[in-house]
């Protein structure tokens, strides 16, 4: 992780403390934090700071459901880029729809031209995250990714360290960002709303960290209309993911409080462009009188 992520970091359990980082830390040439322990004032919680991760879960954290395990075995982190996403998106959605066609789409929209922060939540290997950064075009800020797993996180940084990107990554839960209210000018989550758990937790911490001005970038499955579709999504309920057909997916995300700007629909694969709603626009410009 970078100094740059430390302003933004707070502690999972009092959403607006701010972390910090405790005396003795160690450092690397570039920068990059890569030892030491980060301390909540509030309640007095140590986090650990490893090989350049900040770990809020600890060794006893536990997956969730069967997908949520096999996101933790370190085959599925190298071979998750290498192997399946490259090819995921066309397969789902009937037609080619590959990182020259999703990227450019996610990146456009999230604008990370405009600067401040910006994060991948459930990142698995900070595709979405890499596709940011690089599109920066030096405009200030920062770009951190988020995700329970550490192997995955492992190799997410891996990936960002190899085109020379500066990109922190924390492992800690969707339903409890690390990460100050309002402070994140873009959002970002590629399909992970299917397998997280409690989606709603999710969505109401998105719509809580993200800035009035912010925008979330969401790709999602929905519930398939053919019969072979459905059979083979029940399947994968049975491990944990979870399918909702696209009226009720929008209205989860609508009563977490994010507006839906635009929306894209290839087969399963959707794509939606959200904002905060009115009323927290609203609330932020009375704020600031």
């Amino acid at each position: 992780m970078y100094p740059e992520s430390l302003k933004f970091l707070t502690c999972p359990r009092h959403a607006d403390t701010p972390l910090a980082l405790e005396r003795g830390a160690r450092a690397d040439v570039g920068g990059a934090i890569l030892r030491g322990r980060m301390r909540c004032p509030a309640c007095g919680a140590r986090y650990v700071i490893r090989d350049g991760i900040l770990d809020l879960l600890g060794p006893l954290a536990l997956p969730n459901s069967p997908t949520q395990l096999v996101n933790y075995l370190a085959v599925t982190a190298w071979g998750y880029e290498r192997l399946w996403r490259p090819r995921a998106l066309t397969l789902l959605s009937g037609e080619p729809l590959g990182y020259k066609r999703e990227l450019p789409l996610i990146v456009g929209l999230v604008a990370p031209e405009r600067g401040g922060l910006f994060l991948d939540v459930a990142c698995s290997n900070g595709l979405y995250a890499r596709a940011i950064e690089r599109a920066r075009g030096g405009a200030v800020g920062h770009t951190i990714g988020i995700d329970h797993s550490m192997p995955m996180l492992r190799q997410a940084q891996a990936f960002a360290r190899a085109e020379g990107l500066r990109i922190s990554y924390v492992r800690a839960k969707a339903q409890a960002l690390p990460i100050a209210s309002g402070s994140a000018a873009g959002l970002v989550m590629g399909g992970s709303l299917n397998e997280i758990g409690d989606a709603d937790g999710a969505l109401s911490e998105l719509h809580r960290t993200l800035a009035p001005a912010g925008r979330c970038m969401m790709m999602g499955l929905v519930r398939a209309e053919r019969k072979a579709g459905r059979a083979l999504q029940g399947v994968l309920g049975v491990g944990g993911v979870g399918f909702w057909p696209l009226a009720e997916l929008n209205r989860r995300m609508a009563e977490a409080g994010l507006r839906l700007r635009a929306q894209w629909q290839y087969g399963v694969v959707v794509f939606s462009l959200l904002v905060a709603s009115g009323d927290q626009q609203a609330a932020y410009r009375a704020s600031s009188r």
